[in-house]
């Protein structure tokens, strides 16, 4: 896999992983805890959530190097995987970085 594809995919699995943490706590939670502990919707959207989040961490291991990460960087890029919502923060400097360096 070439430079911008590896790029290209880890902007979507960023992204993916905003959507699904949205859909998760938005939708099915509120669904699960207040209507229906039973709920076949859980499935789909923690299936969802759980390939995007195994996908940003696969591929932020894949474009360390390319976006010129030290380990302290890194350390943060991986651990907003862990804080909701905070993945797009990781979007929005790979963003900054694609303007500033331009390749």
């Amino acid at each position: 896999m070439n430079e911008a594809s590896l790029k290209k995919w880890f902007n979507i699995f960023c992204i993916m992983e905003f959507i699904s943490c949205i859909l998760l706590f938005c939708v099915a939670m509120p669904v699960k805890y207040g209507f229906d502990p039973e709920t076949p919707l859980m499935f789909p959207i923690g299936m969802f959530h759980g390939v995007a989040f195994m996908g940003y961490i696969l591929l932020a291991f894949l474009v360390k190097k390319i976006y010129k990460w030290d380990d302290e960087e890194f350390v943060f890029i991986l651990l907003f995987a862990f804080i909701p919502f905070a993945t797009w923060f990781v979007h929005k400097k790979i963003k900054k970085f694609e303007q500033e360096n331009p390749s």
